[in-house]
């Protein structure tokens, strides 16, 4: 189950997911949230976290979604730049735990929950 639903999304995303995605899309983002914080929201639940942890993770969700879908091809991508001649083009993204690929947004949102430590909670 998804951390965030659409009426969430309204509110903190950016609103560039179709409708007839957005379910699919926040269920990855809350995935990819599960792996940056070492499921320990899936060990605990949702509604045991306090309020504010709970309110960053389904901000957290919805911005992690709106950055999959807008750059979803190039976080893949084998590739972190590109050069020709005197042009030079990177990508610039934030490597979270489990490997995701995220904003510095969005793991400042997990940091401040004390979700996303390494150390055991």
């Amino acid at each position: 189950m998804a951390y965030a639903i659409a009426d969430d999304y309204a509110r903190y995303g950016n609103g560039n997911i179709p409708a007839d995605q957005l379910d699919k899309e926040l269920q990855r983002a809350s995935d990819q949230v599960d792996s940056m914080t070492y499921n320990r929201i899936v060990a605990r639940g949702l509604n045991s976290l306090t309020a504010f942890q709970r309110l960053n993770v389904i901000k957290a969700v919805c911005q992690q979604a709106d950055y999959a879908y807008q750059y979803g091809d190039y976080l893949d991508a084998p590739l972190a730049g590109y050069s020709a001649g005197s042009v030079s083009v990177s990508f610039k993204a934030v490597e979270g735990a489990g490997g995701v690929r995220t904003t510095d947004a969005v793991l400042g949102l997990l940091r401040a929950t004390g979700l996303s430590n390494r150390g055991l909670c």
